[in-house]
């Protein structure tokens, strides 16, 4: 008996010197870092809002090409974010409480390299911005990278602007009844209205008010409400409708201007399909087509997941493909290269899908991605 215990201590001992040793010999830990390229056109950026808790948002950079997480920012309570026309920043726009989801609030502007994602600075902006379900047009960044806009709404309905070369906050703008930011020009921005039209404010180049106008209603929002994130391109808007209608908008000019529009319906068959979903609508300007999600329902279904993408030839205003997605989707982007890749946001799935561009086939899906609502690319 005493020596089976002798034996068994010899062995455990010698178990343990050779553990040891193999641990000794481990090369010490080194940390690497790498930076980003050029986005491509096929990079995709989607928001995760962190549901239900809401209270640290996520950014994930995707190359759609290769289907692979590139990297990742972190945010604040309902964040949003915007991409510099440069390419050389990143920013999310957070709010923060001192004690987590109460106490002192905090709304900032944070500042990121988009080669290295590190941390660059912040703006404090005035506690106002719209605390929503995440979207795109709540903020906003001009074409020449200078000013950040962001909507505020307490109720009152007012932009903040942001000075992003000098890194302060320059003012607020009063947009009474009119909220979110369109930014077509370095010098101006649109705001939607309650009663369907487009408030124009012209900028100063300090950022501050130089004209205002408000143009005519474009749609009915008793008859037919409009979803109100457009696909944009350049200075035109394109908004579709609760009941299938496209209306389009120049807001090159110091008031929006409606242009002709029309129906995404061909005939009567088609009108038991309905636009829904949460970012409804993409484009893509290179080969002129627009993408619009779908799903067949009836009255007040806008908010169901959509199970097609109808195709559109802008110059034709014609439909010309048709989608029908492996997974129902909430939003969708499509790519701005030659050969477009159509992403779909698949909330309760937790994923985003990719499609080519016009036949429609399933390239391929990536996983994992927790509440995704927001895609966009550089």
């Amino acid at each position: 008996m005493r020596t089976s215990s002798t034996i068994l201590l010899f062995l455990l001992l010698a178990f343990a010197t050779l553990t040891a040793s193999a641990h000794a010999q481990l090369p010490p830990d080194e940390m690497t870092s790498r930076n980003l390229a050029e986005p491509t056109p096929d990079w995709v950026f989607i928001l995760d809002p962190g549901y239900p808790t809401s209270s640290i948002a996520k950014l994930d950079i995707i190359d759609g090409d290769a289907r692979k997480m590139l990297g990742q920012l972190s945010g604040g309570y309902l964040s949003n974010f915007e991409i510099s026309p440069d390419h050389r920043e990143y920013y999310m726009i957070d709010t923060y409480y001192s004690r987590g989801w109460r106490g002192t609030r905090t709304d900032v502007v944070s500042i990121f390299d988009a080669k290295t994602l590190n941390f660059e600075a912040e703006v404090e902006i005035p506690p106002k911005r719209i605390l929503i379900v995440p979207k795109r047009d709540t903020t906003a960044v001009t074409p020449d990278s200078r000013f950040m806009l962001i909507a505020n709404m307490t109720p009152a309905t007012s932009v903040s602007v942001v000075d992003l070369k000098a890194r302060k906050f320059v003012g607020e703008i009063d947009t009474p009844g009119c909220v979110q930011v369109l930014a077509p020009g370095a010098r101006q921005f649109s705001s939607m209205c309650a009663d369907g039209s487009i408030l124009t404010v012209q900028l100063n180049d300090a950022g501050g008010v130089k004209d205002k106008k408000q143009g005519k209603p474009f749609f009915d929002p008793n008859k037919d409400p409009v979803f109100d994130q457009p696909a944009v391109a350049g200075s035109h808007a394109y908004f579709d409708s609760y009941h299938g209608a496209i209306h389009v908008l120049d807001l090159s000019g110091a008031e929006a201007v409606p242009e002709p529009g029309w129906s995404v319906y061909a005939s009567e068959k088609d009108k038991s399909w309905r636009p829904v979903g949460w970012q409804t609508i993409g484009y893509n300007e290179k080969r002129g087509l627009m993408f619009v999600l779908m799903h067949q329902g009836g009255e007040w279904t806008h908010k169901q997941f959509g199970t097609e993408v109808w195709i559109f030839d802008l110059t034709k205003k014609t439909r010309v493909g048709r989608i029908k997605l492996r997974t129902p989707a909430y939003s969708i982007y499509v790519s701005n290269s030659d050969s477009p890749i159509l992403y779909t946001l698949s909330l309760l799935q937790s994923q985003l899908d990719e499609y080519a561009v016009p036949d429609g086939k399933h390239l391929g899906t990536v996983a994992q991605l927790g509440t995704p609502f927001l895609a966009r690319g550089p």
